[in-house]
């Protein structure tokens, strides 16, 4: 007798190994410019990468600055800051990291603005979410990620 599989896995799963953290101090290998400040890890902006030592991204060079009009502001966003990146800053969708009020975070995605986290939020009578999206732009010295 013949059995249908809905799935067909491998005989022997390949094992996961975690990602490691970037060493503080260090500047990643990364799609988009990093820079490492006053023990701050950032991605330079245009007007600002000149002036700062930077290691230029593999992919993307410093964002364009933001343009104040309204719609053009958001052709901006939608073209520029938030074009989809495989990283940002070493980040990478799954990741775990440390947000600044030691909150633990998953990356959702990344962009040439920075990277969306997911993170929990205790129950609340005053609010139904269960969890919060957030951007992530800088790592502190003391390895927890801020906007």
């Amino acid at each position: 007798m013949q059995t249908i599989a809905l799935f067909d896995f491998p005989a022997a799963l390949a094992p996961v190994r975690p990602r490691v953290p970037l060493a503080l101090g260090e500047m990643p290998v990364s799609s988009v410019p990093a820079a490492y400040d006053r023990g701050h890890l950032y991605s330079p902006k245009e007007g600002t990468a000149e002036r700062v030592d930077h290691r230029p991204g593999d992919r993307f060079a410093p964002l364009p600055k933001a343009p104040h009009e309204p719609k053009a502001w958001g052709t901006w966003w939608r073209a520029e800051a938030n074009a989809p990146t495989p990283d940002y800053l070493g980040l990478e969708p799954g990741d775990v990291i440390t947000l600044v009020d030691d909150v633990t975070a998953t990356v959702v995605s990344t962009c040439r603005f920075g990277a969306v986290v997911r993170y929990e939020v205790p129950p609340s009578p005053w609010a139904a979410e269960t969890h919060v999206d957030m951007y992530v732009t800088a790592r502190n010295q003391f390895g927890h990620w801020y906007r």
